[in-house]
Protein backbone atom coordinates (compact mmCIF):
# COMPACT_ATOMS: atom_id res chain seq x y z
CA UNK A 1 0.00 0.00 0.00
CA UNK A 2 1.04 3.58 -0.49
CA UNK A 3 0.43 6.09 2.29
CA UNK A 4 -2.95 7.26 1.03
CA UNK A 5 -4.21 3.72 0.49
CA UNK A 6 -3.04 2.76 3.98
CA UNK A 7 -4.85 5.68 5.62
CA UNK A 8 -8.00 5.09 3.54
CA UNK A 9 -8.06 1.46 4.66
CA UNK A 10 -7.58 2.45 8.30
CA UNK A 11 -10.47 4.93 8.10
CA UNK A 12 -12.74 2.45 6.33
CA UNK A 13 -11.98 -0.41 8.71
CA UNK A 14 -10.30 -2.52 6.05
CA UNK A 15 -7.11 -4.58 6.44
CA UNK A 16 -3.85 -2.64 6.22
CA UNK A 17 -0.38 -3.78 5.29
CA UNK A 18 0.82 -2.00 8.41
CA UNK A 19 -0.65 0.42 10.93
CA UNK A 20 -0.22 4.00 9.66
CA UNK A 21 1.47 6.62 11.83
CA UNK A 22 0.85 10.33 12.34
CA UNK A 23 2.75 12.66 14.65
CA UNK A 24 3.13 16.43 14.77
CA UNK A 25 4.70 19.22 16.78
CA UNK A 26 4.85 23.00 16.95
CA UNK A 27 7.97 24.20 15.18
CA UNK A 28 10.26 26.92 16.49
CA UNK A 29 8.69 30.39 16.43
CA UNK A 30 11.00 31.44 13.61
CA UNK A 31 9.40 28.69 11.52
CA UNK A 32 5.76 29.57 12.18
CA UNK A 33 5.07 31.47 8.98
CA UNK A 34 5.88 31.80 5.30
CA UNK A 35 8.78 30.03 3.62
CA UNK A 36 10.27 29.02 6.97
CA UNK A 37 7.06 27.14 7.84
CA UNK A 38 7.09 25.36 4.49
CA UNK A 39 10.70 24.27 4.99
CA UNK A 40 10.01 23.14 8.57
CA UNK A 41 7.12 20.93 7.41
CA UNK A 42 9.25 19.60 4.55
CA UNK A 43 12.08 18.59 6.88
CA UNK A 44 9.71 17.04 9.40
CA UNK A 45 7.94 14.96 6.79
CA UNK A 46 11.08 13.71 5.07
CA UNK A 47 12.92 12.91 8.28
CA UNK A 48 10.06 11.15 10.07
CA UNK A 49 8.30 9.45 7.11
CA UNK A 50 4.87 9.74 8.75
CA UNK A 51 1.85 8.54 6.77
CA UNK A 52 -0.13 11.79 7.25
CA UNK A 53 1.36 15.26 7.13
CA UNK A 54 -0.41 17.51 9.60
CA UNK A 55 -0.14 21.13 8.53
CA UNK A 56 0.39 23.21 11.63
CA UNK A 57 -1.58 26.46 11.90
CA UNK A 58 0.10 29.24 13.80
CA UNK A 59 -1.94 31.73 11.76
CA UNK A 60 -4.55 31.97 14.46
CA UNK A 61 -7.74 33.99 14.32
CA UNK A 62 -7.19 37.61 15.22
CA UNK A 63 -9.49 40.56 15.75
CA UNK A 64 -8.66 44.25 15.64
CA UNK A 65 -10.71 45.06 18.74
CA UNK A 66 -9.55 44.92 22.34
CA UNK A 67 -11.58 42.65 24.61
CA UNK A 68 -11.69 43.77 28.23
CA UNK A 69 -15.32 43.44 29.29
CA UNK A 70 -18.16 41.23 27.98
CA UNK A 71 -19.69 44.06 25.98
CA UNK A 72 -16.54 44.31 23.87
CA UNK A 73 -17.44 41.06 22.13
CA UNK A 74 -20.15 42.97 20.27
CA UNK A 75 -17.37 44.68 18.29
CA UNK A 76 -16.04 41.45 16.79
CA UNK A 77 -16.48 41.19 13.02
CA UNK A 78 -16.19 38.21 10.67
CA UNK A 79 -13.21 37.74 8.39
CA UNK A 80 -13.31 38.17 4.62
CA UNK A 81 -10.66 35.57 3.81
CA UNK A 82 -8.28 38.26 2.55
CA UNK A 83 -6.59 38.83 5.90
CA UNK A 84 -2.79 38.30 5.99
CA UNK A 85 -3.08 35.51 8.57
CA UNK A 86 -5.46 33.64 6.28
CA UNK A 87 -3.45 34.18 3.13
CA UNK A 88 -0.18 33.06 4.73
CA UNK A 89 -1.77 29.80 5.83
CA UNK A 90 -3.21 29.25 2.37
CA UNK A 91 0.21 29.82 0.82
CA UNK A 92 1.74 27.25 3.17
CA UNK A 93 -0.92 24.68 2.29
CA UNK A 94 -0.54 25.29 -1.46
CA UNK A 95 3.22 24.83 -1.35
CA UNK A 96 3.03 21.62 0.66
CA UNK A 97 0.20 20.25 -1.47
CA UNK A 98 2.20 20.93 -4.64
CA UNK A 99 5.21 19.07 -3.24
CA UNK A 100 3.71 16.21 -1.25
CA UNK A 101 0.02 16.08 -2.13
CA UNK A 102 0.37 13.18 -4.54
CA UNK A 103 2.03 10.86 -2.03
CA UNK A 104 0.44 11.66 1.32
CA UNK A 105 -2.66 13.24 2.79
CA UNK A 106 -2.34 16.76 4.18
CA UNK A 107 -4.57 17.45 7.18
CA UNK A 108 -4.71 21.15 7.99
CA UNK A 109 -5.12 22.22 11.60
CA UNK A 110 -8.31 24.19 12.18
CA UNK A 111 -8.93 25.65 15.62
CA UNK A 112 -12.51 25.62 16.91
CA UNK A 113 -14.58 28.71 17.62
CA UNK A 114 -13.87 28.69 21.36
CA UNK A 115 -10.12 28.19 20.84
CA UNK A 116 -10.09 30.93 18.20
CA UNK A 117 -11.85 33.33 20.58
CA UNK A 118 -9.21 32.53 23.17
CA UNK A 119 -6.37 33.09 20.70
CA UNK A 120 -7.80 36.47 19.75
CA UNK A 121 -8.06 37.77 23.30
CA UNK A 122 -5.15 36.38 25.31
CA UNK A 123 -1.41 36.70 25.42
CA UNK A 124 0.89 35.19 22.84
CA UNK A 125 1.93 32.29 25.06
CA UNK A 126 -1.47 30.70 24.50
CA UNK A 127 -1.60 28.89 27.83
CA UNK A 128 -5.19 27.99 28.60
CA UNK A 129 -5.68 29.07 32.19
CA UNK A 130 -8.92 28.22 34.00
CA UNK A 131 -9.86 31.89 34.17
CA UNK A 132 -9.25 33.15 30.65
CA UNK A 133 -11.35 36.03 29.31
CA UNK A 134 -13.65 34.16 26.97
CA UNK A 135 -14.57 31.62 29.65
CA UNK A 136 -15.15 34.29 32.27
CA UNK A 137 -17.12 36.56 29.96
CA UNK A 138 -19.28 33.73 28.61
CA UNK A 139 -20.22 32.77 32.14
CA UNK A 140 -20.83 36.39 33.14
CA UNK A 141 -22.81 37.61 30.16
CA UNK A 142 -23.42 34.95 27.53
CA UNK A 143 -25.82 37.15 25.55
CA UNK A 144 -22.87 39.40 24.65
CA UNK A 145 -20.37 36.66 23.89
CA UNK A 146 -22.41 34.03 22.05
CA UNK A 147 -23.10 36.15 18.92
CA UNK A 148 -19.36 36.77 18.63
CA UNK A 149 -18.66 33.05 18.90
CA UNK A 150 -21.11 32.50 16.07
CA UNK A 151 -19.33 35.09 13.90
CA UNK A 152 -16.00 33.50 14.71
CA UNK A 153 -17.36 30.05 13.83
CA UNK A 154 -18.59 31.33 10.49
CA UNK A 155 -15.18 32.91 9.90
CA UNK A 156 -13.35 29.69 10.68
CA UNK A 157 -15.77 27.79 8.43
CA UNK A 158 -14.68 30.11 5.61
CA UNK A 159 -11.04 29.52 6.59
CA UNK A 160 -11.72 25.76 6.40
CA UNK A 161 -13.23 26.05 2.94
CA UNK A 162 -10.25 28.07 1.70
CA UNK A 163 -7.81 25.52 3.16
CA UNK A 164 -9.53 22.72 1.26
CA UNK A 165 -9.53 24.72 -1.95
CA UNK A 166 -5.79 25.32 -1.46
CA UNK A 167 -5.10 21.60 -1.54
CA UNK A 168 -5.60 20.22 1.96
CA UNK A 169 -7.09 16.72 1.77
CA UNK A 170 -8.35 16.62 5.34
CA UNK A 171 -9.06 18.74 8.38
CA UNK A 172 -7.53 18.27 11.82
CA UNK A 173 -10.17 19.93 13.97
CA UNK A 174 -8.99 21.05 17.41
CA UNK A 175 -12.10 21.17 19.60
CA UNK A 176 -11.77 22.90 22.94
CA UNK A 177 -13.99 23.76 25.89
CA UNK A 178 -15.22 20.44 27.25
CA UNK A 179 -12.85 20.36 30.21
CA UNK A 180 -14.84 19.48 33.35
CA UNK A 181 -13.42 22.46 35.22
CA UNK A 182 -14.35 24.95 32.47
CA UNK A 183 -18.06 24.60 31.64
CA UNK A 184 -20.96 22.42 32.68
CA UNK A 185 -22.22 20.01 30.04
CA UNK A 186 -25.34 22.13 29.70
CA UNK A 187 -23.39 25.32 29.07
CA UNK A 188 -21.04 23.56 26.67
CA UNK A 189 -23.93 22.14 24.67
CA UNK A 190 -25.66 25.52 24.52
CA UNK A 191 -22.78 27.82 23.61
CA UNK A 192 -19.80 25.80 22.34
CA UNK A 193 -21.14 22.79 20.49
CA UNK A 194 -23.39 24.62 17.97
CA UNK A 195 -20.43 26.70 16.86
CA UNK A 196 -18.17 23.66 16.52
CA UNK A 197 -20.79 22.10 14.28
CA UNK A 198 -20.84 25.13 11.97
CA UNK A 199 -17.15 24.60 11.25
CA UNK A 200 -17.40 20.83 11.08
CA UNK A 201 -20.14 21.16 8.49
CA UNK A 202 -17.65 22.96 6.24
CA UNK A 203 -15.06 20.28 7.02
CA UNK A 204 -17.37 17.60 5.57
CA UNK A 205 -16.13 18.67 2.14
CA UNK A 206 -12.66 17.30 2.95
CA UNK A 207 -11.98 14.36 0.62
CA UNK A 208 -9.84 12.53 3.21
CA UNK A 209 -12.18 13.34 6.10
CA UNK A 210 -11.76 14.98 9.47
CA UNK A 211 -9.66 14.15 12.51
CA UNK A 212 -11.60 15.24 15.59
CA UNK A 213 -9.00 16.19 18.18
CA UNK A 214 -10.55 16.75 21.60
CA UNK A 215 -8.13 19.06 23.37
CA UNK A 216 -6.96 19.13 26.96
CA UNK A 217 -7.43 17.23 30.18
CA UNK A 218 -10.32 15.99 32.31
CA UNK A 219 -12.82 16.05 29.47
CA UNK A 220 -16.55 15.52 29.48
CA UNK A 221 -15.65 13.51 26.43
CA UNK A 222 -19.14 12.17 25.84
CA UNK A 223 -20.26 15.61 24.60
CA UNK A 224 -18.25 14.86 21.45
CA UNK A 225 -19.84 11.48 20.76
CA UNK A 226 -22.07 12.70 17.93
CA UNK A 227 -19.59 15.17 16.42
CA UNK A 228 -18.75 14.39 12.79
CA UNK A 229 -15.26 13.12 12.03
CA UNK A 230 -13.84 9.91 10.63
CA UNK A 231 -10.89 9.77 13.06
CA UNK A 232 -10.85 10.63 16.78
CA UNK A 233 -7.93 11.67 18.97
CA UNK A 234 -7.72 12.80 22.60
CA UNK A 235 -5.27 13.03 25.49
CA UNK A 236 -5.48 9.55 26.97
CA UNK A 237 -2.73 10.37 29.45
CA UNK A 238 -4.40 13.56 30.76
CA UNK A 239 -7.03 12.04 33.06
CA UNK A 240 -9.23 10.95 30.16
CA UNK A 241 -10.59 7.60 29.00
CA UNK A 242 -8.28 5.00 27.47
CA UNK A 243 -7.95 3.96 23.85
CA UNK A 244 -10.18 0.90 24.07
CA UNK A 245 -12.92 2.74 25.93
CA UNK A 246 -12.73 5.58 23.42
CA UNK A 247 -12.99 3.15 20.51
CA UNK A 248 -16.16 1.75 22.02
CA UNK A 249 -17.59 5.22 22.69
CA UNK A 250 -16.98 6.65 19.22
CA UNK A 251 -17.03 3.49 17.08
CA UNK A 252 -14.64 4.92 14.51
CA UNK A 253 -10.94 5.03 13.71
CA UNK A 254 -8.73 6.04 16.65
CA UNK A 255 -5.49 8.02 16.44
CA UNK A 256 -3.15 7.84 19.42
CA UNK A 257 -1.18 5.61 21.75
CA UNK A 258 1.82 7.58 23.02
CA UNK A 259 1.96 10.26 25.71
CA UNK A 260 2.89 13.49 23.95
CA UNK A 261 4.76 15.20 26.80
CA UNK A 262 6.54 12.50 28.80
CA UNK A 263 7.15 8.79 28.75
CA UNK A 264 8.72 6.43 26.29
CA UNK A 265 8.47 8.34 23.03
CA UNK A 266 9.93 11.48 24.57
CA UNK A 267 12.73 9.98 26.66
CA UNK A 268 12.69 6.18 26.37
CA UNK A 269 15.18 3.95 24.60
CA UNK A 270 14.62 2.71 21.08
CA UNK A 271 14.03 -0.78 22.38
CA UNK A 272 11.47 0.43 24.91
CA UNK A 273 9.63 2.42 22.24
CA UNK A 274 9.50 -0.61 19.96
CA UNK A 275 8.12 -2.72 22.79
CA UNK A 276 5.48 -0.08 23.52
CA UNK A 277 4.41 -0.07 19.87
CA UNK A 278 3.77 -3.78 20.14
CA UNK A 279 1.79 -3.35 23.35
CA UNK A 280 -0.35 -0.56 21.87
CA UNK A 281 -1.14 -2.51 18.71
CA UNK A 282 -1.85 -5.64 20.73
CA UNK A 283 -4.51 -3.60 22.58
CA UNK A 284 -6.00 -1.86 19.54
CA UNK A 285 -5.50 -4.33 16.72
CA UNK A 286 -4.47 -3.34 13.22
CA UNK A 287 -7.78 -2.08 11.85
CA UNK A 288 -9.34 1.34 12.41
CA UNK A 289 -6.24 2.48 14.23
CA UNK A 290 -3.54 5.06 13.47
CA UNK A 291 -0.51 5.16 15.75
CA UNK A 292 0.20 8.62 17.12
CA UNK A 293 0.26 10.66 20.31
CA UNK A 294 -2.20 12.43 22.59
CA UNK A 295 -1.37 15.80 21.01
CA UNK A 296 1.63 17.66 19.59
CA UNK A 297 5.05 16.44 20.67
CA UNK A 298 7.65 18.73 22.29
CA UNK A 299 9.19 21.16 19.83
CA UNK A 300 12.69 20.01 20.68
CA UNK A 301 12.11 16.27 20.32
CA UNK A 302 14.56 14.57 18.00
CA UNK A 303 12.93 13.56 14.72
CA UNK A 304 14.96 10.37 15.00
CA UNK A 305 12.60 9.21 17.75
CA UNK A 306 9.60 9.52 15.47
CA UNK A 307 11.54 7.75 12.74
CA UNK A 308 12.14 4.88 15.15
CA UNK A 309 8.36 4.45 15.24
CA UNK A 310 7.77 4.53 11.49
CA UNK A 311 10.75 2.24 10.85
CA UNK A 312 9.51 -0.16 13.52
CA UNK A 313 6.10 -0.36 11.84
CA UNK A 314 7.79 -1.17 8.54
CA UNK A 315 9.88 -3.85 10.21
CA UNK A 316 6.79 -5.38 11.79
CA UNK A 317 5.18 -5.53 8.35
CA UNK A 318 8.22 -7.18 6.79
CA UNK A 319 8.47 -9.83 9.51
CA UNK A 320 4.76 -10.61 9.50
CA UNK A 321 4.14 -9.44 13.06
CA UNK A 322 0.94 -7.57 12.14
CA UNK A 323 -0.75 -10.91 11.45
CA UNK A 324 -0.33 -11.72 15.14
CA UNK A 325 -2.02 -8.49 16.22
CA UNK A 326 -4.84 -8.52 13.69
CA UNK A 327 -8.28 -8.69 15.29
Amino acid sequence: MNKKERVDAAVQGKPVDRVPAMFSLHFLEKDYFGKNAIEAHRSFYKETDVDILKVMNENKFTTDVSISVPGDWKKVRPITGKEPFVQDQIDIIKALADEFGDETYLFTTIHGAFASAFHATNDKDGNLAHGDKVTAHLKEKPEDVEPALRLIAESIALFTQLALEAGSHGIYYAALGAEKYRFSKEMYNQYIKPNDLIILEAAKQAPAGTILHMCKDQLNIEVYKDYPGEIVNWAVHEQNIGLTEGKELFNRTVLGGFDDRSGLLVDGTKEAIEAEIGAIIEEMGTEQFILGADCTLPTDISYERIRWVTDSLKSMEQTGKFAVFSK
